[in-house]
């Protein structure tokens, strides 16, 4: 989040480092599947010039299922979607149930220095499902900042 608008990492440039890892959180996660390697989704949010660390999606091993990082609440979205299934007895209509765990950060700041690539609109089709007669050419204008950072303050916004 940035300037009341969620916007994509395009890409980092600078200390990565000061991102907390999942040792440092006291936390395991896994592999989902093969989009997401590290098991986790970070969300930033810059606030009053500074940059935080504001939830991560997370998918947890059995041994991490119980715990929580310090200063954070656990958040769980359930999503049901109506979907056709086909087996041998033939098309019904099923409810799959998607659930999505997050832990929430309180004020866990970045220090992070360096650049960072924006591109706004942020858009995740696992949050907001399109239905099958939906027009896909009814894309919103995109645009991209480069946000420069230094102890994770922002120094300068540059929309490109």
């Amino acid at each position: 989040m940035f300037d009341g608008r969620r916007w994509a990492i395009e890409s980092w440039n600078g200390d990565c480092d000061a991102i907390p890892s999942n040792e440092d959180l006291g936390i395991a996660t896994v592999s989902p599947h093969t989009a997401n390697w590290s098991g986790r989704i970070d969300h930033f949010v810059v606030h009053r010039s500074r940059l935080y660390l504001l939830k991560i999606e997370v998918n947890l091993t059995e041994d991490s299922r119980g715990k929580s990082p310090e200063r954070a609440n656990r958040e769980v979205t359930i999503r049901y979607e109506k979907m056709w299934y086909t087996d041998k007895d033939g098309e019904r209509e099923i409810i799959r149930e998607y659930r999505f765990e997050y832990f929430v950060f309180h004020d866990l700041f970045i220090s992070f220095t360096g650049d960072l690539l924006l591109r706004y609109p942020c858009v995740d089709l696992w949050e907001q499902p399109m239905t099958a007669d939906e027009d896909e050419d009814q894309d919103e204008e995109q645009f991209e900042m480069l946000l420069t950072f230094e102890d994770g303050v922002l120094m300068e916004a540059q929309e490109l």
